[in-house]
C-alpha cells in the first residue's frame, strides 16, 4: 500500500529505492619528474605524465627545438641556451606544461689567466707601486666548480705579483646563462696579507671555454689604503 501523509511519500510502492549517483572526478594532467626544470647543455632526460587514463596517447612538443628537443616517448636532450615549454598532449584534450631553462656547463676545474686591465690604489698601495706592477699583466687563475641546478659554488685561487690569493666563490645562473659570482680571497704577497673582495664577476661558459670580466678591492692589514682593479678573461678552459 502507498502512504500518503501531508503530500509527502514516507513509503514507496513495490518497496524499491535507490541512491544518487556521485559524478567522478579526476586529477590534472601533470608532467613528471616536475623538478627537473633546470638541465646542462648535453643532457638527456625522460619525462611522462601523471594523473592520465590507463589508455591515453600522450603527445610531446617543444616550444624551441633548437633548445630542446623532445620524442614521442617524452625523451628530451638539452641542446642549447635558453628557456623553453615542453607540453604533454592527451588524445582526450588534456595538457600540461613545464618550464625548462638550458644552462651551461660550469662544474669542474677551470684554469687560464686573467689579464688585470685597470687599477686606482691610493696611500700605501700606491706607495708600493701596486698598481704598476700588476697592470696588463697575466694572472693565472683557477677555478673549482660545482653546479646545481641554477646555483654555483666552489673556490677561486689567482696569482698576485709575489704571491697569490684564494677562497671560497658562490654564484646564481642568469636567465642569458651567463654567472656572476660573489666572494673573498685571502693570502700573501710581497710579505703583506692581502683580502680581495669581489665587486663584480660576471662570466659565460661556452663549451670548455669561459670567458668574462671581474673587478674587486684589495686591502691589507699593514698596508694603508685601497686599491680597485678591474680583469678581462678569454682564455680560462675546463679540464678533461
Amino acid at each position: 500500500m502507498c502512504v500518503v501523509v501531508a503530500g509527502l511519500w514516507v513509503g514507496a510502492c513495490g518497496g524499491g529505492s535507490s541512491s544518487p549517483t556521485t559524478p567522478s572526478t579526476s586529477a590534472t594532467l601533470a608532467i613528471t619528474p616536475p623538478n627537473t626544470t633546470v638541465l646542462v647543455i648535453g643532457q638527456a632526460q625522460p619525462y611522462s605524465v601523471a594523473n592520465a587514463k590507463t589508455d591515453a596517447v600522450v603527445t610531446w612538443t617543444s616550444s624551441d627545438p633548437a633548445v630542446l628537443t623532445i620524442d614521442s616517448t617524452g625523451a628530451a636532450t638539452a641542446i642549447a641556451m635558453g628557456i623553453v615549454a615542453i607540453t604533454a598532449t592527451t588524445n582526450d584534450g588534456q595538457t600540461a606544461t613545464l618550464q625548462v631553462q638550458v644552462v651551461p656547463n660550469y662544474q669542474g676545474t677551470w684554469t687560464g689567466n686573467l689579464t688585470n686591465t685597470a687599477c686606482t690604489d691610493i696611500a700605501g698601495f700606491a706607495s708600493i707601486n701596486y698598481c704598476a706592477r700588476g697592470l696588463g699583466t697575466a694572472q693565472p687563475l683557477t677555478l673549482n666548480l660545482a653546479q646545481s641546478g641554477v646555483t654555483i659554488s666552489g673556490t677561486m685561487t689567482k696569482s698576485e705579483t709575489g704571491g697569490s690569493v684564494g677562497g671560497t666563490v658562490t654564484g646564481v645562473i642568469g636567465t642569458g646563462g651567463d654567472v656572476t659570482l660573489t666572494g673573498t680571497l685571502s693570502g700573501i704577497s710581497n710579505g703583506a696579507n692581502l683580502t680581495v673582495t669581489l665587486l663584480s664577476w660576471n662570466s659565460l661558459a661556452t663549451n670548455a671555454r669561459m670567458t668574462g670580466i671581474g673587478s674587486a678591492n684589495v686591502t691589507s692589514q699593514q698596508i694603508l689604503g685601497i686599491a680597485t682593479v678591474q680583469w678581462s678573461f678569454a682564455g680560462v678552459t675546463l679540464a678533461p
